[in-house]
């Protein structure tokens, strides 16, 4: 019985950490995207850094996976040539247990250790 509710706790734990972790990769994306929307020159690569930060200082390892991407596309129908920005962004959970999933997989098996992502969108709505 002990051990079964040792498990259910650490679980629920272990869900707990993934879903904190998500929500810090969704404000990364969507600080970069208040970023890129502002009409500068330097926007793209101030907000690179701005999430690569905060993916570091939530500790995730945001660099393993490489440098978020940056998709721009106007609004149909807009005599002011509105913009709309989308901003992906991603981090490698594998630091990210509490409990050590680092025990060695069958022979022949390889496991990635999963990635959190996310995708926001951001339109410029006036000057």
């Amino acid at each position: 019985m002990l051990p079964l509710l040792l498990l259910t706790i650490l679980g629920m734990i272990e869900y707990g950490w993934l879903l904190y972790n998500i929500r810090q990769v969704t404000n990364a994306a969507r600080q970069g995207a208040r970023i890129t929307i502002l009409p500068h020159g330097t926007a793209e690569n101030e907000a690179a850094t701005k999430i690569n930060r905060l993916l570091t200082n939530a500790k995730l390892p945001g660099d393993l996976v490489g440098p978020p991407t940056f998709t721009y596309e106007a609004i149909p129908g807009d005599p002011e040539g509105w913009r709309r920005v989308t901003v992906r962004s991603q981090a490698s959970t594998a630091n990210l247990h509490i409990v050590n999933m680092n025990a060695s997989p069958p022979a022949g098996i390889e496991l990635e250790p999963p990635i959190i992502g996310a995708k926001v969108t951001m339109a410029l709505e006036g000057t």
